[in-house]
């Protein structure tokens, strides 16, 4: 699996604080499910969620972000599962003073993991008290402003944040959304693309049935999700969330509850 060279990003700001920056990626270099890296902005820190390789390109995102060129303060690094790990290494080797937040099952060479999320906190919400008590996480910045949740019995694990301030989740492999009528921002001209490029043909096919209201596509995340991991989702779906920022496919930011509640039959 992995990022074409050289690499070229579609970055988009979502909310005042929030910027996506989205680019092909295709698993097992077959499948293009594209890939996409969230920054997201609270009182001059920055938080990056499953990153993307860091670069020029990169740069151009968090400069949106900001409005200010270079010396951008990144504070803490997500790695929302233990697949989403190429890149990380690439941030902290550009910033060493960022905290990486990630789960037990992931392991990248060179890397040391500061908050490691352990079985016990799975399927549940980890707010304030919680994160501070069990985790040992000391910025109030952070420790106001986000929840999670851990699907230790999801396929790939998978950490699943809340920002409170925009109403926005953000998951990597929880929920799909490439299979839509409408262009992917992923395979767009602003990633090399031209204009109508259909990324689902030949093995990549499957592809085009991983979106929210399909029955093929939810079959298939239900068997990576599993049904131990429903307490998690419940506790999810609780969240006053009103849009959903994946990595795989187009962002949701209409009937975001209804798309996750159809998928989950919550």
């Amino acid at each position: 699996m992995g990022y074409p060279s050289p690499l070229k990003i579609a970055s988009r700001k979502l909310a005042d604080n929030i910027v996506t920056a989205s680019c092909p990626f295709s698993i097992l270099n077959k499948l293009n499910a594209g890939g996409r890296m969230s920054l997201i902005s609270h009182q001059g820190q920055v938080i990056v969620y499953s990153a993307i390789p860091y670069g020029p390109e990169v740069e151009k995102s968090l400069e949106l972000l900001t409005g200010t060129t270079g010396n951008f303060n990144i504070t803490h690094l997500i790695i929302p599962n233990k697949e989403h790990t190429l890149a990380a290494k690439s941030f902290k080797d550009v910033y060493p003073d960022l905290k990486v937040i990630a789960l037990e099952a992931v392991e990248v060479p060179g890397l040391t993991i500061d908050y490691k999320l352990t079985h016990n906190l799975g399927n549940k919400t980890l707010d304030l008290k919680i994160l501070e008590e069990e985790l040992g996480i000391t910025d109030k910045v952070f420790l106001d402003l986000f929840e999670f949740v851990y699907l230790c019995r999801h396929g790939n694990r998978e950490l699943v944040m809340y920002d409170k301030k925009s109403k926005t989740i953000f998951l990597a492999d929880v929920v799909f959304n490439t299979g839509i009528n409408e262009p992917l921002e992923q395979y767009s001209p602003a990633t090399g693309f031209p204009e109508g490029y259909n990324p689902h043909t030949w093995a990549s096919l499957l592809m085009k049935y991983m979106q929210p209201y399909s029955m093929i596509g939810n079959y298939l995340v239900n068997r990576i999700v599993t049904p131990n991991s429903r307490p998690g989702l419940e506790a999810i779906q609780k969240w006053d969330y009103s849009r959903i920022v994946m990595c795989h496919g187009n962002v949701i930011e209409k009937d975001a509850k209804k798309s996750f509640a159809n998928i989950f039959k919550l």
